[in-house]
């Protein structure tokens, strides 16, 4: 038997399950009845005679005895226990022979109708499918998360699941959820798109919960890399989970290379979807929509094609699911009953839910503030004013920040979306304090700020939400000493590169505007010009010395090259020119995708000595290297900067080879249309290698596809 104690239900969840558990129990019709609540009814069923059978819902867990009871005595007095032909309580309270003895005294109801968590309990062991129903019974269970850290299902650590967990009970479920099931089990892949806090990542994180409590096994990847290397090839159910894949904030530097790759793994997942595997991949839609302007084929695929493609809206959530939300965050910010009653009916709650800035993060944030002492009036006045101007959110919160708090997430701010070591970020902001200041710090940036992550000897900090990051960002476009300060504290490469993102000065590609322009920023940067440069050439030389890999120093050149062409000068450029030169000087190939952008960056600098035969040698070995679609996408992005005739004529016939395998392979396809485009594309592809291409037999196979053959 099932031994829940309800917890992770809020007053309404708990109201929706016992609905379908007294149904399927009792054999009833009952329906909520919201609009009844003050006359004490819940849920309501009317026979054709007019008799009626009226359930109360009393979630009080929280509550002692003695509140119980005197709520139990109320509803005696209100018109729903007086009407009612059979009256039916039913509650969370723990329930003693005494207790239930009292309740069916005080309400002149029999034993049958006294319904206590043993009760409820007992009923779902004989109603699975209703547990099945309701996961926020089960999603938040110690026993789930044994289950799943003992079996090794999901790549998380068993702190990081619980804290997944731990945010279930705020889970309201929409017709988003439904959808991305539905979309995984028929077509393999979901694409999940939306505006920041709409709930992507916490969509992912519920879908893949209930997955990895049926045994799958759950793999967050941070590149496609990581999926290559941790897809089966057996049948053991596997779901795959690549958040914010083509950037956090803004198109990532390396979107145009991994693009391939990931059109590849969506492809490979489609075709394995008969052997249980699923692949969720999110982004916020301004990026998708920056990737369709992107130069590169398989970077406007990913962003046009609607395979498995979801897009939330917050406007399509109705006014019941907007409420649910609100009032699942108030019940859990600790509210007395009593306040959660007042404000379940104040007019307010209507105007915070039809709100045009409403949003659920923000009224996370909010209500995390909240406790027993906050009354109705409190709560629904400060979502409001929230709400009015969600930039006093953050400002409030940053404010009281103590300095090394604030350090650490302007720190933050300039880094790379995502887990920053906390080792790293001590580095980074220097010796401010003993061990105890700088745990303190940290730690008082929990939940608003940002989230924790790994064990305790490695713990890594991320922001809780971009829009955390966007906030520090734009309150350093307001500042030009603290954008400055900012300039003037980097110790990484990465830190300059993110900066020059955020300033709208550094593009991921030359035809795809910046999403964001930060003018105090781009000053910032341009007025230190030669602190910059100089700390870039130094930053550059020690990455690359300490690299490992030639991939790794091409990436770390290729960034160095960007800046460089921002904020350097005629010698900037000729120490790099050098730099590059030395680094591929014994290479015959070099791997194609990065070649080909280093040779780009290269090319966009003022000429200078030798700069000219290191971007031909550099192109030429890239050439060399080119296997993939994926190099040819990053040879036509060079090429449409750069006429070098040596570079075209030695990528042609191997331009013609992968085109002709691309083409081989659309025969083990199975979707015609998407047979279709990929063999125009390809034809067209072609075409710009001088090559002629046949595509009537493929399209045949297409259509033989289409008659269901």
């Amino acid at each position: 038997m099932p031994d829940y104690d309800f917890h992770t239900l809020s007053a309404t969840d708990f109201e929706r399950f016992t609905c379908d558990l007294l149904n399927e129990d009792l054999e009833l019709d009952l329906h909520s009845y919201p609009e009844g609540r003050d006359q004490g009814v819940d849920l309501l069923q009317v026979a054709g005679d007019g008799r009626r059978i009226v359930v109360q819902c009393k979630h009080y867990r929280k509550s002692n005895k003695a509140q119980f009871i005197a709520a139990v005595e109320k509803e005696a007095e209100k018109e729903g226990r007086k009407s009612a032909a059979r009256y039916i309580l039913v509650t969370s309270h723990p329930m003693s022979a005494a207790t239930e003895e009292k309740v069916m005294r005080v309400l002149g109801i029999p034993q049958q109708d006294v319904w206590g968590p043993e009760r409820l309990n007992a009923a779902l062991g004989k109603h699975s499918d209703v547990e099945r129903r309701h996961p926020k019974l089960w999603l938040s269970s110690s026993g789930v998360l044994e289950s799943i850290v003992n079996a090794g299902c999901w790549n998380r650590s068993e702190a990081e699941l619980s804290a997944i967990a731990e945010r279930a009970k705020f889970w309201v479920e929409t017709s988003s959820y439904s959808e991305v099931v539905s979309l995984l089990d028929n077509e393999g892949v979901c694409v999940v798109s939306g505006a920041p806090g709409v709930g992507k990542t916490y969509l992912a994180d519920m879908v893949a919960l209930q997955r990895a409590h049926s045994g799958w096994q759950v793999v967050h990847v941070s590149n496609i890399e990581q999926a290559w290397s941790i897809i089966r090839n057996d049948e053991r159910p596997q779901l795959f989970i690549y958040n914010d894949f083509l950037g956090e904030a803004e198109l990532k530097l390396d979107a145009k290379s991994e693009a391939p790759g990931v059109t590849n793994f969506i492809r490979d997942i489609i075709r394995r979807k008969d052997a249980n595997k699923r692949l969720i991949i999110t982004t916020r839609v301004e990026v998708l929509q920056q990737a369709v302007l992107a130069a590169t084929p398989s970077l406007q695929r990913i962003a046009n094609d609607d395979t498995g493609r979801l897009l939330i809206k917050l406007s399509d959530w109705d006014e019941p699911t907007r409420m649910q939300v609100v009032l699942n965050h108030l019940y859990f910010a600790g509210l007395p009953e009593e306040e959660l009653s007042a404000a379940s009916v104040d007019r307010r709650l209507l105007s915070v839910i039809r709100h045009r800035s409403y949003n659920p993060y923000l009224i996370e944030v909010i209500c995390d503030r909240f406790d027993a002492a906050t009354t109705a009036d409190d709560a629904l006045s400060a979502l409001m004013a929230a709400l009015d101007f969600p930039e006093t959110v953050w400002f409030a919160s940053f404010a009281v920040l103590n300095l090394l708090a604030t350090e650490i997430i302007l720190t933050m701010a300039t880094m790379k979306p995502g887990p920053v070591s906390i080792e790293m970020l001590r580095a980074l902001v220097g010796d401010q304090g003993s061990a105890t200041a700088w745990g303190d710090a940290w730690r008082s940036l929990e939940p608003t700020w940002v989230m924790v992550s790994g064990p305790p000897t490695a713990r890594a900090l991320a922001f809780a939400h971009p829009g955390c990051r966007d906030y520090i960002l734009g309150r350093l476009d307001l500042d030009s000493d603290m954008a400055g300060e900012r300039v003037e504290r980097a110790r990484m490469l990465e830190q300059f590169a993110e900066l020059a993102s955020a300033s709208g000065d550094l593009w991921v590609d030359a035809g795809v505007p910046p999403l964001v322009r930060r003018a105090v920023i781009a000053d910032a940067m341009k007025r230190r010009r030669g602190v910059v440069a100089e700390k870039i050439r130094l930053f550059t030389e020690q990455d690359v010395a300490s690299s490992t890999t030639t991939e790794g120093r091409l990436r770390l050149l290729v960034t160095s090259a960007a800046l460089i062409g921002l904020y350097g000068s005629a010698d900037d450029s000729r120490w790099l020119t050098e730099l590059v030169g030395e680094q591929i000087r014994d290479l015959v190939t070099i791997p194609a995708s990065d070649g080909f952008a280093l040779a780009v960056q290269l090319a966009r600098h003022s000429p200078s000595s030798g700069l000219a035969e290191v971007t031909q040698r550099l192109a030429t070995a890239a050439a060399a290297s080119t296997r993939t679609v994926g190099d040819l996408d990053a040879y036509e992005a060079f090429a449409a900067e750069v006429t070098l005739p040596v570079v075209a004529d030695a990528i042609r016939p191997l331009a013609y080879r992968i085109i002709m395998q691309e083409i081989d392979d659309l025969y083990d396809e199975r979707d015609a249309q998407f047979v279709r485009d990929s063999a125009h594309d390809l034809q067209a592809r072609a075409s710009l290698y001088g090559h002629e291409l046949d595509i009537d037999t493929v399209l045949e196979h297409a259509d033989y596809l289409a008659q269901g053959r």
